[in-house]
């Protein structure tokens, strides 16, 4: 699977532009401020719907417009065309999906386009917050799998209303036993988020202990599952009640990455990595990820890196670009040495 096209109409910084790739390594030369990473992002919300920078979708649309349009050609043994739109009424904002200009719903669409995404901030995976690792997970599923998504989707609401019936039940504004029918919602859709995340992790530890790299090797992911069914959450209603909020569920999991290189007991990278060690295991999680996509729906990903060049050493510079000539990569750089890396790539110029 390649993209060979992409038309932008409206996309941030883009009134309307065609851009072509071909099926190997691209790379998109251009200053700071010139819209490298605004194509890389309307390539990712062709493939999915989303955005991985804005935090409201309406920030993607050109300023003073009410729409934008991003279509593509992707070629997977034959040539189809995708377009993912974006219109705002009355400060709400509503998508549109088609294929081959035929409308589509979500659920039919998520998949069309399957990218693996390598940016500067990857490597906050290791270090950063809870939050940012449980938004990596859900990235992975929610663009490509719509029961993960419908799931991931209908979680977050029960939990919203769960937790504003705590408080009105702490109010005596309702009573405990409403809260029997959003305890059901949990369970039933924390069981479908749990199996997606625990089926990465096992891929991702198999991946890298078969991994040539004996550093990948020694690497291991460990999953902190939040699990919640509803005698637990018939048990702990009284103490979430004057908390004013749900103590267990998917919205609580993490993950660690541990390396068996340390010989102390603790063997988290969080806490005992060196900058170098966090990179790598922050590229070996993008290889097994893209390996998991590769596993579960035998479809080559599009790989889309976001200046990364600038945050990686010559080692890891030379380690990524050796990867990338596996697949169809379009990088950005501000820099013209990343060709010395990428020679054989197809350069686009903004």
């Amino acid at each position: 699977m390649y993209l060979s096209q992409i038309t932008l109409q409206n996309f941030r910084s883009y009134k309307e532009k065609i851009f072509d790739f071909k099926s190997g390594v691209n790379l998109i030369l251009g200053g700071n401020g010139s819209g490298k990473s605004n194509l890389l992002e309307s390539i990712f919300f062709l493939s999915s719907g989303k955005s991985f920078r804005a935090p409201k979708l309406g920030q993607l649309i050109l300023w003073g417009e009410k729409f934008l349009s991003v279509r593509g050609k992707v070629e997977n043994g034959g040539e189809k065309e995708l377009e993912a739109q974006l219109i705002l009424d009355n400060g709400s904002s509503g998508r549109k999906y088609y294929i081959d200009k035929v409308t589509k719903p979500k659920s039919k669409y998520l998949g069309s386009l399957r990218c693996v995404l390598f940016e500067p901030e990857d490597i906050r995976l290791v270090t950063g917050s809870p939050n940012r690792r449980r938004d990596f997970l859900d990235t992975i599923f929610a663009t490509s799998e719509w029961s993960y998504a419908s799931a991931l989707s209908q979680y977050n609401r029960a939990l919203k209303h769960r937790n504003e019936l705590l408080d009105l039940i702490a109010t005596g504004r309702a009573k405990e036993a409403e809260l029997f029918y959003w305890n059901q919602s949990l369970v039933k859709n924390a069981e479908i988020i749990h199996r997606f995340r625990s089926n990465f992790v096992q891929s991702v530890n198999q991946f890298w202990g078969e991994h040539e790299n004996g550093e990948v090797a020694k690497l291991g992911i460990k999953y902190h599952p939040s699990v919640i069914d509803l005698k637990r959450l018939e048990t702990e209603a009284r103490d979430e009640i004057s908390l004013g909020y749900t103590k267990r569920g998917p919205h609580r999991d993490d993950f660690s990455i541990e390396s068996q290189a340390f010989e102390s007991e603790d063997k988290n990278l969080a806490f005992w990595g060196s900058r170098g060690q966090q990179r790598l295991a922050v590229l070996a999680l993008r290889l097994a990820q893209i390996n998991y996509l590769l596993e579960t729906y035998k479809e080559e990903p599009v790989l889309l890196l976001d200046d990364i060049f600038s945050e990686l050493d010559p080692e890891h510079r030379q380690l990524v670009a050796d990867i990338c000539h596996k697949y169809q990569t379009i990088f950005t750089s501000a820099e013209i040495e990343s060709v010395n890396y990428l020679p054989t790539a197809q350069i686009v110029k903004i």
